[in-house]
């Protein structure tokens, strides 16, 4: 685990320095990554961003570098966690219930599907 930690800490640490001062990070990784900069690639790259933290690799290629995403099963300090069950209704776990805490599906319409083809779910009415 930690020669993963430092194996991210020092990439991003190259890729820092890499990039100009005067250049946002956002501007200098849509040139790296998706060519030209506008802000429907800005667009893409977040949802890039986002989505790969939330459910993992998916696109193609990849850096290889394996990306299990948060709603995947992990081990943290020896200890099983899974935060699935407080984005798919498994838990109470949301504030919406006054002095009680109410399960909400944040993955309905669609789940990670939706996500892999850049989409934030299949429909309109989504908890998301």
């Amino acid at each position: 685990m930690q020669y993963k930690i430092l194996t991210v800490l020092s990439a991003v640490g190259l890729a820092l320095a890499q990039r100009p001062s005067n250049t946002s990070m956002c501007d200098y990784y849509t040139t790296a990554l998706l060519k030209d900069n506008t802000a429907t690639n800005q667009y893409t790259l977040l949802t890039l961003l986002v989505n790969t933290a939330v459910i993992g690799n998916y696109t193609k290629p990849n850096v290889g570098i394996k990306v299990d995403g948060i709603l995947a099963p992990g081990e943290y300090n020896g200890t099983m966690v899974n935060l699935l069950p407080y984005f798919d209704g498994g838990l109470a776990s949301s504030n919406r219930g006054g002095s009680s805490g109410v399960s909400i599906n944040f993955l309905d319409d669609g789940g990670a599907v939706p996500l892999m083809m850049n989409k934030p779910s299949n429909g309109t009415s989504s908890n998301q």
